[in-house]
C-alpha cells in the first residue's frame, strides 16, 4: 500500500465518525511515529484540522472524559471531504 493510500484511509476514518488516534493507528497497523507523520501531512495540506473541545463535541462518545485526559482532537475539513469524494468517484 502506498503512502498516499494510507493517508486517504486515514482521512476516511476521520470522516466516518468520532474516532480516537489509537484506533486509527491500530486499524491501519501503524506505529506512533507513522501516525504522527500522517497527521502532520494531512494537517499541513489542510485536509484535517486540530480542534478544541467545544460544543460540537457533545455528541462524541468520549466527551465526558475529555477533561480527565490529554487529547489531540482533529476533524476532517471541507477540503478533506472533497478529496475523499473525488477519489471515491474516480474508482
Amino acid at each position: 500500500m502506498s503512502d498516499q493510500d494510507i493517508l486517504l484511509r486515514m482521512l476516511k476514518l476521520f470522516s466516518s465518525r468520532c474516532i480516537d488516534l489509537a484506533t486509527i493507528k491500530d486499524r491501519l497497523n501503524m506505529n506512533k511515529e507513522e501516525l504522527e507523520v500522517g497527521l502532520t501531512i494531512l494537517e499541513t495540506h489542510g485536509y484535517i484540522e486540530k480542534v478544541d473541545r467545544g460544543e460540537d463535541c457533545r455528541t462524541c462518545l468520549i466527551y465526558s472524559n475529555c477533561n480527565n485526559i490529554s487529547l489531540n482532537l482533529y476533524r476532517i475539513t471541507e477540503k478533506g471531504l472533497k478529496l475523499i469524494m473525488k477519489k471515491t468517484q474516480s474508482k
